[in-house]
């Protein structure tokens, strides 16, 4: 008999972990590596790719081949988006409960599944447990994943208090219940790219469940592919405007619900909910320009525009002086930042529209 998650005496519940993976090849092996480097036991790992073009399975079939962990490879012939892969990755879990970790995430410590694991069984309504992210490889960030982890908040100092209930999570490296999974039909294939885990942490929620965030659980975060770039970024934005249309759509006021409980629930959801009173203002003056005249309309333009920038600038210099070797530089970089800050002002609203418009006529997200 082993020691149970809470110390008491009893089985060990069996955990699968799954990966889903899409031309991931720079950063999944560290993943891996972190995964088998686990004392938790019983164990298994499941990478399900999503018909990557980067050779990422064949890095994968020889890490499994050589390590004692058991693991398998499932693979699409095509691409069918992150809903469907995480879907067949727990479908596939022989484990109570599942470790959904990203490609591009790393696990510090070798008993972060064991920590993981006492968090979930600490109170029966704790449906998922998931970690502190906004840690990132420092040395390998671009100005482009700097920039957009800063602005999103996915890069941010952990706080005092070790623990707090959030209102949803991002399933980036979350440990959740297979039941619970099983129960809620899985991930939304109708967000096929984004949203899905909001979705899914809404309706744990509604249900009486609990996400808990552990905040001594830690993880590096690396940014590949489309997050480092300007241009990359920005699409995801338009992308994740689309999902939350979606998530409004379906959930109305229950979105904002809790947000008192979670200083990290409450940042994040009030920086987007901000995004679109930006634009809309924005568009109002444009359209009195238009319609009554330039002399007040331009004022009002000019003034929102520069608060909008100083409000970015003034919330990224402490970070950009924290992380960046010189002053000139860390300048440089937040004057940049706030500029696509504003930019971000445009582009979510944006989608958020095409969200709202694709969701009336029943089209997937």
């Amino acid at each position: 008999m082993t020691a149970g998650p809470s110390g008491t005496a009893g089985p060990r519940p069996p955990v699968s972990v799954v990966v889903p993976a899409y031309n991931g090849a720079l950063t999944i092996i560290r993943t891996l590596e972190s995964i088998a480097a686990q004392t938790y036991t019983p164990l298994e790992l499941i990478v399900v790719d999503d018909a990557s073009t980067d050779g990422l399975p064949s890095l994968v079939e020889n890490f499994l081949a050589g390590e004692s962990v058991p693991g398998r490879l499932l693979r699409h012939p095509t691409n069918e988006g992150l809903s469907r892969t995480l879907n067949d990755g727990w479908h596939a879990a022989q484990g109570e409960l599942v470790l959904i970790i990203h490609q591009d995430i790393e696990l510090l410590g070798t008993d972060w599944i064991s920590r993981a694991v006492e968090g979930l069984a600490e109170q029966e309504n704790v449906q998922v447990v998931t970690c502190h992210y906004g840690i990132p490889a420092r040395a390998e960030l671009t100005f482009a994943s700097r920039t957009f982890g800063l602005l999103r908040r996915q890069l941010y100092e952990a706080p005092a208090a070790g623990r707090e209930f959030v209102t949803f999570t991002e399933f980036k490296c979350d440990l959740v219940r297979k039941a619970t999974l099983e129960r809620l039909g899985g991930f939304p294939t109708d967000f096929r790219l984004a949203g899905e885990d909001i979705v899914v942490s809404y309706r744990i929620r509604q249900g009486g469940g609990r996400i808990l965030k552990a905040y001594d659980l830690k993880v590096v975060q690396r940014f590949e592919g489309t997050s480092g770039s300007v241009g990359g970024n920005l699409w995801k934005e338009y992308r994740f405007g689309m999902a939350f249309a979606g998530v409004l759509v379906a959930f109305r006021g229950f979105a904002f619900r809790g947000l008192d409980s979670s200083a990290y629930s409450r940042a994040r959801s009030l920086h987007r909910a901000s995004q679109p009173v930006v634009a809309v203002a924005l568009l109002v003056l444009l359209v009195a320009g238009i319609a009554f005249g330039w002399a007040w309309a331009l004022v009002g333009l000019v003034a929102v525009v520069a608060v909008r920038y100083a409000f970015y600038a003034v919330q990224l210099w402490p970070d950009f002086r924290r992380s960046l070797p010189g002053r000139d530089r860390a300048l440089a970089e937040t004057l940049g930042a706030a500029l696509l800050g504003l930019v971000t002002d445009l582009v979510y609203p944006a989608g958020v529209a095409a969200g709202l418009a694709r969701s009336a006529v029943g089209a997937p997200l």
